[in-house]
């Protein structure tokens, strides 16, 4: 959308507004994915990871981001939403990242997660 204000007005464009992640702390749980600790979009670190603790996706809206930061020294288990995939990995799999590494992932579909940049999983 075109800035159609005079030179020096502020305009805000609200489809910009959706560039912006809410970011956020959290501490991984369980050991499956059901009990995994959930995240929204944003940018969260997560804390906790223990090699077999993890954290779940929200259920995935073509376009949405989430970034996740594993703060642990220890690998962090991602899952997917029920029935979803995240890169070439089975449905429900956890995509799994190494200790203090971060992961950004892009729903493509409704039950479909890529990571950025595509690693092979």
């Amino acid at each position: 959308m075109p800035n159609t204000q005079a030179v020096g007005v502020a305009y805000a464009d609200p489809q910009l507004s959706s560039l912006f992640l809410g970011v956020s702390t959290v501490a991984a749980t369980g050991s499956a994915q059901t009990d995994a600790t959930a995240l929204g979009p944003a940018f969260t670190l997560v804390t906790g990871a223990d090699g077999t603790k993890g954290v779940i996706l929200p259920v995935a809206d073509p376009g949405q981001v989430v970034i996740v930061k594993n703060g642990a020294a220890a690998i962090l288990k991602i899952y997917p939403a029920s029935g979803a995939i995240i890169n070439g990995l089975s449905a429900n799999a956890s995509y799994n990242i190494a200790s203090n590494t971060a992961t950004m992932l892009v729903a493509y579909s409704a039950t479909q997660w890529y990571s950025l940049p595509l690693l092979a999983s």
